[in-house]
């Protein structure tokens, strides 16, 4: 199993952003791959920290992807224009450097919370580059996760990326699905205890309407947590190898 650390310097940002990537030692050119995003206060290792993600490459004989995106919400703001970042350099750059494959049918993004939105949000405006999305507890309403009291985001932090009621209404997982009518397999779990399970339902029923026989609903135990991540992944994972 390789597991790599990249440190570069990115010509979008014009700054160093980190990324960790585990690949299988099968030595083949053309992996299929799994984006994994993680969520606020992450970074790359995220994932790596809380869930086996070797074991889950080499069971499933996948390159497994997990950028470092800080707390920008996988978008665009002044300071950070993150989303065109990841699509723009981002992609390319790891398609360059990694024996991964371009194929749509062979790749995937998955994330929790923030980077469940993210996934989200990435695929729905990208249907030309992956089939499948999961997102595990993921922020489904922003302007409801804004207001939560039990959101972890300072209100100020996160206006400074969502700066007007116009780019709010822009970057809402619904809007931009109606706007760009994707075609990826969905999954969406949320933990019964989340503090955001009411959101995901609503979500849920949105997508079983408009996404029909592609969605797939993993109703799950747990609050907003590591312990219901990590206990999930696998199924996850099964999913998107179906």
């Amino acid at each position: 199993m390789v597991l790599m650390n990249l440190n570069y310097r990115t010509n979008y940002l014009h700054t160093y952003f980190k990324t960790t990537v585990v690949i299988p030692d099968t030595n083949e050119s053309n992996y299929t791959t799994v984006w994994l995003l993680h969520g606020y206060t992450g970074d790359d290792s995220a994932w790596i920290r809380h869930v086996n993600v070797e074991k889950l490459a080499r069971q499933h004989n996948v390159a497994i992807i997990m950028p470092e995106a800080r707390n920008s919400f996988y978008s665009d703001s002044d300071f950070i224009p993150y989303y065109s970042y990841f699509i723009d350099e981002f992609i390319p750059k790891m398609q360059h450097l990694l024996p991964i494959s371009k194929d749509r049918s062979k790749n995937y993004i998955v994330g929790s919370s923030m980077g469940g939105y993210g996934a989200l949000k990435i695929a729905f405006k990208n249907n030309d580059l992956f089939s499948k999305v999961a997102a595990l507890s993921p922020i489904t309403d922003i302007e409801h996760f804004r207001d939560n009291p039990k959101s972890p985001m300072a209100k100020n932090t996160f206006d400074s990326i969502f700066d007007s009621p116009e780019k709010l209404a822009k970057n809402q997982l619904t809007n931009i699905y109606n706007n760009r009518q994707p075609k990826q397999k969905i999954l969406t779990l949320c933990g019964d205890q989340d503090f955001m399970h009411e959101d995901n339902v609503m979500f849920k029923n949105f997508l079983s309407i408009h996404a029909k026989d592609r969605y797939t609903w993993m109703p799950v135990e747990g609050d907003h947590s590591w312990n219901t991540w990590s206990q999930n992944i696998d199924h996850v994972f099964d999913w998107l190898e179906k």
